[in-house]
């Protein structure tokens, strides 16, 4: 089973981290129930495992490159754009490449269709694909994945 640690029957699939705005999530077996606690939240909010329908692993995007990217501005406005904030343009113009992502999370999708999907983020800053950091948040986030593939089956099976 994916766990971090078990406690007294309590799963824990994701140890939270206040410095980068990770949540706990843990899942209680014998209950058939999951629970997402939130930075800042003492109390977590409780699932239970039978109204997962799916989970799935997303990368955030960069915010800003919707459209043309800032980069491909034109003379002056261009030269407006880098002297206003260079770091934008930058930042745009590593993202339109493809070769970083502004973080990654889970999308947790309810079987209740007027439910709307649970964000479960992972990593909240900038990440160059292929790098070795970007790689173990990647295998984490399968970690974590696991373990709501594992309730959909176990709900399956019982």
């Amino acid at each position: 089973m994916s766990e971090i640690s078990n406690n007294g029957g309590i799963r824990t699939i994701l140890l939270p981290s206040a410095p980068f705005g990770i949540p706990e999530v843990t899942a209680n077996d014998a209950d058939g129930t999951w629970s997402l606690r939130k930075l800042g939240n003492p109390q977590p909010d409780v699932y239970a495992m039978a109204d997962v329908a799916g989970c799935v692993v997303k990368e955030l995007e960069c915010e800003g490159t919707a459209g043309p990217a800032v980069g491909e501005a034109q003379g002056m406005a261009m030269l407006g754009e880098v002297l206003k904030n260079p770091g934008k343009v930058a930042r745009a113009n590593r993202y339109k490449s493809g070769a970083y992502c502004a973080g990654v999370y889970l999308e947790v999708t309810l079987r209740d269709p007027a439910a709307e999907k649970l964000v479960i983020p992972l990593w909240g800053r900038e990440l160059k694909r292929g790098s070795m950091a970007y790689r173990q948040v990647m295998e984490s986030a399968g970690t974590v994945r696991a373990a709501f593939d594992e309730m959909i089956e176990g709900v399956r099976r019982g």
